[in-house]
């Protein structure tokens, strides 16, 4: 059983508790990391134009997120999903990228993460015909967010939080550590203040307006561990998903549902060898560019050739 602590709970406090209460974000990460890889994906994630280290491990997440696309997310409908599963997905496959290749650095990180993105379009192309419900499509904008983690975890905690409402309602027993909890996530809230509201998504997360109304500030003083949550918006009451295992959650129909936004659709690409170095390539000098003015022009060519060699 979970002990309060004195101190601020850091990532493996969060992660434990996360997984010990059950919450759907830590079960559908953990149904990831263990299921197994499938040798049918061979044919998108065997090889990489990018050096690589730890090989294996790379193609085992190309492989996962293959398999969840084909055998769980499509054959839901998302149409009335309480959040958006796809951003998740998304944000996995790039934080275990940095995870498995023990690096942080953009310039090795982002071109692989590109072929996987080519990849991922190249196995959509190939299943359309087959994937009847809504496509989740990958993300390749999350190389340009100097504060990606960050975003993860608010996304995050905006998709648990309605777990904890539910909990709470009903069981009191761990009540102190969902406040504690919550007030972990204050350090989130108080980088993105002073990035948004922005309609640059580069600056501020497309979902944030949703995760504005679970800020801590606004939830703890709501939240009674001895007589439950005093005041629960109409609009969290509503949004309180029913959790399967592992599946996607849904929302009853709501004519003013103000549901997430997709990510924007990236762009077919052909998995040809030239085209993965040139994507990974584009992939790069938009980070470069993004981190050195604020905006993203367009990139020649030639010069992200040469800085692929030099990398």
């Amino acid at each position: 059983m979970w002990g309060i602590k004195s101190t601020e709970w850091d990532e493996n406090d969060v992660r434990n508790f996360l997984l010990d209460q059950g919450f759907y974000t830590r079960k559908l990460y953990e149904e990831l990391e263990t299921t197994k890889t499938f040798a049918r994906y061979d044919k998108y994630c065997r090889s990489f134009e990018a050096p690589v280290r730890n090989r294996s491990l790379v193609k085992n997440i190309c492989s996962t997120i293959l398999n969840y696309l084909e055998t769980t997310y499509s054959a839901l409908n998302h149409t009335n999903d309480a959040y958006n599963v796809c951003i998740l997905l998304n944000y996995w496959v790039y934080e275990r990228l940095n995870v498995f290749l023990y690096s942080n650095d953009f310039k090795y990180i982002n071109p692989i993460f590109g072929e996987i993105v080519l990849k991922w379009n190249d196995f959509i192309k190939d299943k359309s015909k087959e994937l009847k419900n809504e496509i989740c499509k990958p993300n390749d904008k999350i190389v340009v967010y100097d504060d990606w983690k960050k975003r993860q975890k608010l996304y995050e905690y905006y998709v648990d939080y309605h777990q904890i409402i539910q909990q709470i309602q009903y069981d009191k027993t761990h009540c102190k550590e969902f406040r504690q909890y919550i007030e972990s996530k204050k350090t989130l809230y108080d980088h993105f203040k002073e990035r948004c509201p922005n309609t640059d998504t580069n600056k501020c997360p497309e979902f944030y307006v949703q995760c504005e109304e679970y800020h801590p500030e606004k939830v703890l003083p709501n939240l009674d561990c001895y007589g439950g949550i005093r005041q629960v918006s109409d609009i969290a009451s509503s949004r309180v998903p029913r959790i399967g295992s592992g599946d996607s959650v849904h929302e009853p129909d709501s004519e003013d549902s103000d549901g997430p936004k997709m990510p924007d659709d990236a762009p077919i690409l052909s998995g040809k060898p030239h085209n993965v170095r040139m994507y990974g390539n584009v992939l790069l000098g938009v980070v470069a560019t993004s981190m050195t003015s604020g905006a993203l022009y367009r990139v020649n060519i030639n010069s992200l050739i040469q800085i692929n060699c030099i990398s």
